[in-house]
């Protein structure tokens, strides 16, 4: 999810599901997969059941790692003369501080066709956005950046 204003851009992964949703889900799937296994089970064919179960701890496994990481946010803020980055993962939040004169917006494309977009001033830079947006998406929030910069300076 993207939300860009005058002055701040806020970047969050697309974490449309609630942790009860997610765990209704969950209880919906332990008990579908149980009952098969244990038909299976009953026929004699008893190595289902291992699998099934496995299956079952890699799919909560799954949704464990998505859930730690849906409230983890990137933001920059536009106070004064300084461009101010903010980005939080598993809770632990780092801030940068450029000043908005030496800043530098760069978007640079990977080996992989996928771009990236930096932020930075005097040898020291912070990619934005890696795991949250798009192509797209960069470019737009790069060329909306670049024209606060230019206002600002």
């Amino acid at each position: 999810m993207l939300s860009i204003c005058e002055t701040q851009c806020i970047t969050r992964p697309n974490a449309s599901a609630s942790t009860e949703s997610v765990c209704k889900l969950l209880l919906s799937l332990v008990v579908f997969s149980g009952l098969i296994a244990l038909a299976f089970l009953h026929v004699g064919a008893w190595m289902v059941l291992p699998f099934a179960g496995l299956e079952l701890v890699l799919v909560v496994l799954a949704f464990v790692v998505v859930l730690r990481h849906s409230g983890d946010y990137e933001k920059i803020t536009f106070v004064q003369d300084q461009v101010e980055i903010e980005q939080s993962v598993l809770g632990k939040i780092k801030h940068v501080r450029f000043l908005c004169y030496w800043t530098r917006i760069t978007l640079r494309e990977g080996e992989n066709g996928k771009t990236s977009l930096w932020i930075g001033s005097h040898h020291q830079e912070v990619e934005f956005g890696r795991d949250t947006m798009d192509n797209a998406q960069r470019e737009q929030v790069a060329s909306h950046l670049k024209r606060v910069l230019l206002k600002t300076k």
